[in-house]
């Protein structure tokens, strides 16, 4: 593909720029839905749900867990502000299975609703990192 056939892709976290490059394909979880991006796509601006990132780039795939953030697509040029990227292989299912059993163990003696809706969301996290690994 040429250059104009790419899209641009960024994908930064709050600690750094993880990745610049010109790719064939971006799909994502969003939260409405998975949705997969290639070159002229229309613009839009979504959340994303914890869940996949397969970046397609000159018939190679990269496959990342991202916990969440938003994605803006214009032009061809796509931004992804996630608020963490984990490589696939530093995903480690018995841990993940661990922290929703700690998650679970406060939710038991939580005694306030504002409390159980931060650990609700970890467990989430931790349970799309299980099933992200289980069918990557």
């Amino acid at each position: 593909m040429a250059d104009e056939e790419k899209l641009n892709l960024e994908v930064v976290s709050p600690e750094k720029l993880i990745m610049s490059k010109s790719v064939d394909m971006v799909s994502i979880s969003g939260t409405e839905g998975d949705f997969g991006l290639l070159p002229g796509h229309t613009a839009l601006v979504s959340s994303i749900r914890p869940g996949l990132l397969k970046i397609e780039a000159d018939k190679e795939i990269e496959l990342f867990f991202i916990s969440g953030g938003f994605i803006e697509v214009i032009n061809d040029k796509v931004s992804i502000l996630a608020t963490e990227v984990i490589s696939s292989n530093d995903i480690n299912i018995l841990e993940c299975a661990d922290k929703i059993k700690q998650c679970n163990d406060e939710l038991e003696v939580s005694e306030n609703e504002l409390n159980e809706k931060p650990i609700l969301k970890r467990i989430e996290k931790y349970q799309a990192m299980i099933d992200f690994k289980n069918i990557n």
